[in-house]
């Protein structure tokens, strides 16, 4: 860590990378507007750094990719400033940028006024959820007072009806530092009124930038939306899902011991190389968030956006990641503009969302932000016109925390605890009384120990499931006692662990719907074998009870076992005795009863406690049999820890 510190401080064209806001203020402000309007200069001028690092930056006078800058406003607060690009072939760049925004500072020159790309990204902003800003009109020393107000006025109307209507508008000017004063005073006062960004809940950090420093390795920034990142903290690289742990961690180029949500972050990770992290990824806490390729969420089309078809195939924009795929309308065959509709998005690959996040759509080609919206269900799929589904994506936009958890279980299968907490995006401290409840009035039943909860109605259904495959199973098999846990569990579970199968057949047997034996399932009541079957198991038990120890081959028995029209040929009349315990496989087709395998066990014993070792030939003899049998029984013995081998004798184990 030390040398990771030091490094950075060495090389001045590395600052800036790593810039937060304070601990106290927890904001990020953006930087926006077009090809340069001044506002590099003002970034410089208000943090004495340049956001602008990359050659192509500085040569053509535009910004290309994020910049990162901090500076100390007049109350001693610190804030973070996110530089993202204005041109509008990388708008891609300052959505990525924009995604953990608390106060936008939108930058308008004097001498060109509005521009198209001024008004998409206020769009961009309005989609993103952005509450609060301001507006630095710059270029001020190069135009004359009356033009100054005329453009002024211009950027009001622009704004009206926009999170920024009504905001400051302060002119001001990079080169001479004219109203630099009163725009660091009037950011100082909004970010005393912003909110706080919550500070609970599981880590998570979209990234948004990664590079290897020599000697430290893999480094990686972001803000930081949720929880905390502190050294040796475990966490989880998505969507690739890569397990890394936490070398060190800074905010404003400070070794700090915790980041907490809303700082700008560096974290320097172990476990994954800089070729295996890209801008779009997230690192988050073990277990609290899956990668998907597909969600569910309400989409608002913009009022100057065309129509949109169902099935589109658009740009997603999500935290700082960027995929392409299509959008199904799920309550309509096409959105007008200025609508909105529930919609499935299917993603071309992985991406890491939860419900609440903002997501920013663009249309494929040509490339223009079309909408956005706020995703509802990151886990479930829907139907198209599905009363249902829509019903319960409206609970999950608009409903009381009970009414978002019995959505959030409206699933045919269980789901742990830690699946409800997510998909619900609230802490379970919040949903604890609300699943109480909802299990009290009879709308959901846990599992185990309170590890899972299952909707009534999908229980319900659940239960008719599995009572027509168990009677179905008895009617195919009606030796064999009940249908193997596993095959139950694949056959109308598959996506359950064994743990979740195993709670779900208890509670099952606690309702009287099954009867579960360690590796069986049947229905209950199911005790009874049909009369010809029973007559065939009784038969060939007989057969092999008087055999002995000098059993029949299974050739010989198989008259006995018949092939009567209710299935029960002789396969499945060995497994059903061998199940009951009746017979005793001892390997190929040889049986013995239970009852001659137990005489034979008392007298090898008593034997071997008399003469101490026994070989095979000694234990024939004393059994009364022939070395065919001898020898399997003398193995079948060691197995079951009655006699241990030495060499050729035998001794008890």
């Amino acid at each position: 860590m030390a040398r990771w510190q030091s490094f950075l401080g060495a090389v001045p064209a590395l600052e800036g990378w790593n810039f937060g806001t304070g601990r106290r203020s927890r904001v990020i402000i953006g930087t926006a507007g077009h090809v340069d309007h001044g506002k590099t200069t003002l970034v410089r001028a208000l943090t004495g750094q340049d956001t602008d690092r990359l050659p192509e930056e500085k040569a053509r006078g535009i910004s290309i990719d994020l910049g990162f800058a901090e500076f100390t406003l007049p109350s001693g607060r610190r804030a973070g400033v996110v530089d993202v690009p204005g041109h509008e072939r990388f708008i891609r760049n300052m959505v990525a940028g924009a995604a953990g925004m608390d106060l936008v500072l939108l930058v308008v020159a004097a001498d060109e006024g509005v521009m198209p790309q001024t008004r998409e990204h206020m769009d961009i902003l309005q989609l993103l959820g952005v509450a609060s800003g301001l507006v630095a009109l710059t270029k001020k020393d190069l135009v004359d007072p009356e033009w100054l107000g005329l453009v002024a006025d211009e950027v009001r109307e622009a704004l009206a009806g926009t999170f920024l209507e009504g905001a400051p508008v302060i002119p001001v000017s990079g080169v001479t530092g004219e109203g630099l004063d009163e725009l660091k005073a009037a950011v100082d006062r909004l970010l005393a009124e912003a909110r706080p960004r919550p500070g609970g809940g599981p880590a998570r950090l979209p990234v948004d930038r990664a590079f290897s420093v020599a000697g430290a390795g893999t480094v990686v920034t972001g803000t930081l939306l949720s929880g905390s990142i502190a050294p040796e903290d475990r966490l989880e690289l998505l969507p690739a899902g890569l397990a890394v742990r936490v070398r060190g961690v800074q905010v404003h180029g400070r070794r700090v011991e915790r980041a907490i949500a809303g700082q700008r972050t560096a974290v320097n990770i172990v476990g994954a190389d800089r070729n295996q992290v890209r801008r779009g990824d997230v690192l988050a806490q073990p277990g609290a968030l899956r990668p998907t390729r597909t969600f569910a969420a309400r989409l608002r089309l913009l009022t100057g956006a065309r129509p949109l078809e169902n099935e589109a195939r658009v740009h997603l924009h999500t935290g700082t990641a960027e995929v392409l795929g299509r959008v199904l309308l799920l309550d309509r065959d096409r959105l007008e503009p200025g609508g909105s509709s529930f919609v499935q998005f299917k993603a071309e690959e992985p991406l890491v969302v939860a419900r609440g996040d903002r997501y920013i759509v663009r249309s494929y080609s040509p490339v223009t932000t079309v909408g956005g919206g706020v995703v509802l269900d990151a886990a479930r799929r829907y139907k198209r016109f599905n009363p249902s589904g829509l019903q319960d994506l409206a609970r999950l936009e608009t409903g009381s925390p009970r009414d978002l958890l019995a959505a959030v279980i409206q699933e045919g299968r269980p789901l742990a605890v830690g699946d409800v907490v997510r998909r619900a995006g609230l802490p379970w401290d919040a949903l604890r009384p609300e699943a109480e409840a909802l299990v009290e009035s009879g709308g959901a039943v846990w599992l185990g120990a309170r590890d899972w909860l299952f909707s009534a109605a999908g229980y319900a259904r659940l239960r008719e499931r599995l009572a027509a495959f168990l009677a179905s199973f008895h009617d195919r098999y009606p030796l064999r006692g009940g249908a193997p846990r596993e095959e139950v569990r694949t056959a109308l579970w598959p996506d359950l662990d064994v743990r979740a199968s195993n709670a779900l057949l208890q509670r099952l047997q606690e309702d009287g719907a099954v009867v579960l034996e360690p590796d069986r399932v049947a229905l209950a009541g199911y005790d009874a074998l049909p009369t010809e079957a029973a007559a065939a198991c009784r038969r060939v038990e007989a057969a092999y009870r008087d055999a002995g120890l000098s059993p029949p081959a299974v050739s010989e028995v198989a008259p006995l076992a018949g092939a009567d029209r209710e299935g029960a040929g002789l396969e499945e009349v060995l497994r059903r005795l061998v199940a009951d315990g009746a017979l005793v496989k001892l390997g190929g087709d040889l049986y013995f009863h239970r009852e001659a395998l137990a005489e034979a066990a008392d007298r090898v014993r008593a034997y071997l406690q008399e003469h101490g070792t026994m070989t095979v030939a000694q234990m024939r003899d004393l059994l009364g049999t022939t070395r065919r049998y001898a020898v399997p029984l003398a193995e079948h013995f060691d197995r079951v820890r009655l006699t241990r081998r030495v060499g050729d004798e035998r001794r008890l184990a």
